[in-house]
């Protein structure tokens, strides 16, 4: 090629790029590199070209040539960032991550170079790293909408909200119609716990650019959080609408069809999800979830452990969350042994407990024995759910001149029943947005004697705090109804039905088993009027159970038929908010008719309020070997007595524990013999059916079970022994 045709052919190369005819433009750009290898005209057009054709690797080598045969001054920076913005279109981070450092070593004095070097790290999760370079670029340029932008995202990444609004607002400021802004604006308040805030600048993002899949998601995920499960719903919809395959808005739709009691439909999609998103952790989560709902608890295992093994930080809050999840189901397995079982919990101290140990340090509260001690409450259920029968009579019945009471509160929502928390605790404080480790922090600061814990493994749990040994001591109680399994943890305040000595190499506490009950009830709202047994209607009677599914086990599907057909006109009731689906209707029912059971004999359903179903029951069935919880209860407070089978502890004697506080021991059995021969005794037994209607409410009134006076008491005596034993060894 002569030089002087160097002018023509770049035309024609500009040409065939003009007409889409890349490869013919490349093969024009290769002829003059062969005689000019330093040619930045044609680097840069075969920059252009690799673009096209999705040679991204290609493009970043001739970006750098292009550099290398031209001066600094004249380097056409809009060619470097075409290329970073198909980096980023594509999604490779990691590409990206190598073009944004060579090009802020090459020219560290542009904004924009910083900027995509942020926003490389950022979709790696990496925000330590991303910090820096993000604060660069806004030091370079401080009025840019788009910079701010990215620094306030990097600040969100590293869960430092009111600094990330700080900058966020700033640049919705100077470019109101910056949608990632405000999806930024809402992640910083969402993560502040401020759900409103976050649902109006989701919606902002949405209207200014309706067609980003994870503008749906993320306002999906606040729904979801505040339990409006139809909108979220419709979030997550919209997001498949314009990505049918994103990994999030098919594990969202799966939790949200399982949180409504469309396990069928949840099983389809996630069998789908799991076969074209593999690799994601999130969505074998969710079908985990679904399998576990739908009794399928090897399989349900199986994908929990594929979850862990995909989410790359295997310490993160999600691989906590996930491994939970994994736990709830290893404790309604029947065929697991207890010691295999708590083999899990063990685990989980090992992954998510011990590396917080070097943490620990010492505390400065008064080591008095005898003073007014400071109580705290760490738990997600201040608000209208099934822990106000347990948790609200105590904190309302403490005796403030011996505890002073603080509520650490994160629910997902606060209504009138919040309300009534808040007015019985003397210092609240609301922990949303708050880290582990700060609220750690704040508990210590504090200075709380005794910590308890209400949560345990349930959802958007907080054992995160108690691995960091925040006071003293500290302790689990009520939700989720088995160890912690953090030796961080110091007691599990339970009773002698649930524990006993034989059962301590089975908690990572110690137990303290309180004298009375270990749980006290009180009934909301207006009293369920008492009817009469079911059976003097027609002659026959009714068996039931208000438990979910997943504790309608393969050995609890035997025992119940053979119930059933001991007794051929007898009716079994099954009602839970896990069975509002026709198709697991049929599917449970299917189990049942497999050992002869005929279908009419089965009224499975969901109705609500509890009472409803259960004035049509004459004699109720626990589950095990996990036994139900609250349903128990409200079973005899409804003057229906429940036969109880005592399994392994703590879950397969929740039951125990309730008859023994209520007075009645009797009716617990200790083999599936026994259990079924109880059942059958009562069911003979009608007037003493008729009698335990009319009478057991009034009964219960009297009984541990309710003496909100006897439990606060009993509860308080415990507190204050547990800070003697602590004062004792600290000044021994």
């Amino acid at each position: 090629m002569k030089s002087d045709s160097l002018p023509k052919t770049l035309s024609r190369v500009k040409a065939h790029i003009k007409a889409r005819e890349f490869h013919e433009a490349k093969e024009q750009c290769i002829d003059i590199i062969r005689k000019f290898p330093l040619n930045p005209d044609a680097h840069y057009f075969l920059v252009d070209i690799e673009i096209e054709l999705k040679n991204f690797v290609g493009a970043f080598e001739h970006l750098q040539h292009a550099f290398s045969g031209n001066l600094p001054s004249k380097f056409k920076a809009d060619v470097a960032y075409k290329l970073e913005d198909a980096l980023i279109s594509e999604r490779q981070f990691e590409l990206l991550e190598q073009v944004a450092v060579w090009l802020t070593i090459c020219r560290p004095k542009d904004p924009y170079s910083w900027d995509y070097l942020s926003i490389s790290r950022i979709e790696q999760q990496r925000f330590n790293d991303a910090l820096a370079p993000a604060q660069e670029a806004a030091a370079l340029m401080p009025e840019n909408a788009k910079i701010l932008g990215n620094l306030g995202a990097a600040y969100n990444g590293l869960e430092e909200y009111s600094k990330a609004i700080t900058y966020l607002r700033r640049a919705i400021e100077k470019e109101p119609g910056l949608a990632n802004a405000h999806n930024n604006m809402a992640n910083a308040f969402y993560g502040l716990g401020k759900n409103n805030d976050a649902i109006q600048h989701y919606k902002n993002a949405i209207l200014l650019n309706p067609n980003v899949t994870y503008f749906y998601t993320n306002l999906g995920d606040v729904y979801s959080n505040e339990q409006q499960w139809v909108l979220a719903e419709e979030c997550f919809r919209k997001g498949l609408e314009l990505s049918p395959d994103n990994s999030k808005a098919l594990a969202g739709l799966i939790d949200i069809l399982t949180a409504l009691g469309r396990t069928k439909d949840a099983a389809i999609l996630a069998e789908r999800a799991v076969t074209v998103c593999s690799d994601e952790p999130r969505i074998w989560a969710a079908y985990g979830n679904v399998l576990q709902k739908a009794n399928q608890l090897d399989k349900s295992i199986d994908a929990y452990m594929q979850a862990l093994s995909l989410e790359k930080d295997p310490l993160s809050e999600y691989s906590r969350k996930i491994y939970s999840a994994l736990l709830f189901v290893l404790n309604n397995h029947p065929d697991l042994s207890a010691e295999v079982i708590y083999g899990g919990y063990q685990e989980f101290n090992q992954r998510f407990g011990l590396p917080f140990h070097s943490t620990w340090t010492k505390f400065n509260n008064v080591k008095d024995p005898n003073k007014r001690l400071r109580v705290g409450y760490l738990s997600q259920a201040f608000y209208n759910q099934v822990c106000k029968y347990h948790l609200l009579p105590l904190m309302e019945g403490h005796d403030h001149s011996q505890v002073e009471v603080f509520a650490y509160s994160d629910p997902p929502k606060e209504d009138d029943i919040t309300l009534l928390y808040k007015a019985s605790a003397d210092v609240w404080v609301d922990t949303k947005g708050m880290s582990d480790e700060e609220l750690a922090a704040k508990i210590k600061s504090d200075q709380i004697d005794i910590l308890v814990d209400i949560s345990g493994h349930s959802s958007n749990n907080r054992l995160g705090v108690l691995a960091r040994k925040p006071a003293p001591v500290s302790l689990h109680w009520l939700d989720f109804g088995y160890t912690t399994g953090l030796t961080a943890v110091d007691y599990y305040l339970t009773d002698r039905h649930i524990a006993n000595t034989n059962c301590d190499h089975l908690f990572s506490e110690k137990l303290w088993c309180l004298e009375n009950s270990s749980i006290v009830y009180r009934p909301y709202g207006v009293p369920p009027e008492l009817t009469e047994s079911p059976f003097l209607k027609d002659g026959i009677i009714t068996f039931g159970t208000l438990s979910r599914s997943n504790r309608i086990t393969h050995k609890v599907v035997r025992v119940w038929s053979a119930i059933l057909d001991a007794m051929p006109h007898s009716r079994l009731v099954i009602n839970s908010s896990d069975f509002g689906d026709p198709k697991i209707q049929d599917a449970v029912a299917e189990r049942f008719m497999q050992y002869g059971i005929e279908r009419s004999r089965l009224d499975i359903a969901y109705t609500s309020p509890s009472w409803v179903p259960l004035q049509k029951i004459d004699i109720g069935l626990d589950c095990f070997p996990h036994n139900s919880g609250t349903t128990l209860i409200e079973t005899l407070y409804m003057g229906i007595p429940f036969v109880s089978l005592a399994s392994r502890p703590s879950v397969g004697r929740i039951g125990s524990s309730i008859l023994g506080a209520a007075g009645h021991p009797e009716w617990i059995a200790y083999s599936e013999m026994e259990y079924a021969e109880k059942v059958l005794t009562l069911a003979h037994n009608t007037e003493l059916l008729q009698h335990l209607r009319k009478n057991m409410r009034a009964e219960l009134a009297n009984s541990p079970l309710m003496n909100e006076k006897l439990f606060a008491h009993d509860v308080e005596n415990a507190y204050r022994q547990m800070w003697q034993i602590y004062c004792a060894k600290e000044t021994s």
